[in-house]
């Protein structure tokens, strides 16, 4: 078993917490990765405001148990001291999954949310969306994992990347958008960013102000835009000549909605915009400009199309 493998063995800090370890063993482990980062542990949970625990004294306690000179049945002495190691080692792993794991947000059909990162970077999530990032060594590690969209406004510094199912956006301090639905569109707004696609075959793509990419079907166009944010974030979804499954789509993100739309055809193109803040206006302005007519429950949660 490699000596790495072997120190995050449970017997093996059962063992360590027992304080049954040789001093051979002993210095090894002090001299691993693993004791590292169960000290980091230890030195993130003093920055916290809570209860001082002395470890001292827990450590006694366990030790004074597994000491105990009252004689007992070996089968429920061990069973005893199983149950103490896993608590322990429970205790511990709890404590590595809080340190070391991962800050979740997500957003819900029609939900926004912001998120202030701790180097003061500003990430503004769009509706069904998800961001993740480390904990703690923020500063260190500049990166988070996003599937949604969302319009990032990135503090200068270390490099920063947006890691995303289709690729990576690589930046140093930026403002741009990203909307990772089926497809994938970049908009640049300050700076300059890179893309580099998880299609090895595909070259990166560098952005400056007022570019955008849109990658889809295995291929990546770039071409100029305007605007000084992206139209999401000023309460509208607006559309230049889109197939009108697209708007459905986007209807679908905004409001709890399912639609009935057997009877329809959705591939013809549709340019014009909706807002974010009533269900029956955006339908108005969806559906008439289509010649399309609709029906909504009285539940609100269905709408059934017809031409």
């Amino acid at each position: 078993m490699p000596m790495e493998e072997k120190y995050a063995n449970e017997d093996f800090l059962a063992r360590w917490l027992a304080e049954e370890l040789s001093e051979e063993e002993l210095v090894g482990f002090m001299t691993s990765d693993v004791y590292r980062q169960l000290m980091a542990i230890d030195e993130e949970a003093r920055k916290l405001n809570s209860p001082k625990i002395d470890v001292e004294k827990a450590l006694a306690l366990v030790t004074a148990k597994n000491k105990q000179t009252i004689k007992e049945e070996p089968l429920i002495k061990r069973l005893r001291w199983l149950s103490a190691a896993a608590a322990s080692i429970a205790l511990l792993f709890a404590g590595y999954t809080y340190f070391f794991g991962n800050v979740t947000y997500t957003t819900g059909i029609g939900e926004k949310e912001s998120v202030l990162l701790a180097d003061g970077s500003l990430i503004e999530m769009n509706a069904n969306s998800s961001l993740s990032y480390k904990r703690f060594g923020w500063e260190e590690d500049r990166a988070v994992d996003f599937e949604g969209e969302a319009f990032f406004d990135v503090r200068s510094g270390k490099d920063f990347k947006v890691r995303t199912q289709k690729g990576t956006i690589s930046v140093l301090g930026t403002k741009f958008n990203v909307r990772d639905r089926k497809d994938l569109k970049i908009q640049c707004y300050e700076g300059s960013i890179v893309f580099t696609p998880a299609d090895k075959e595909l070259s990166p793509s560098q952005l400056s102000e007022g570019m955008e990419i849109y990658y889809g079907d295995g291929k990546i166009n770039t071409k100029d835009f305007s605007g000084q944010v992206p139209d999401w974030k000023n309460g509208f979804s607006s559309f230049s000549r889109q197939p009108f499954s697209k708007v459905l789509e986007e209807l679908a993100l905004q409001f709890p909605v399912t639609f009935n739309m057997d009877s329809i055809q959705t591939d013809r193109l549709f340019t014009g915009k909706f807002t974010h803040n009533n269900l029956e206006n955006a339908l108005k302005t969806t559906m008439e400009p289509m010649g399309i007519k609709y029906l909504i429950s009285a539940d609100k949660r269905i709408v059934t199309l017809s031409e």
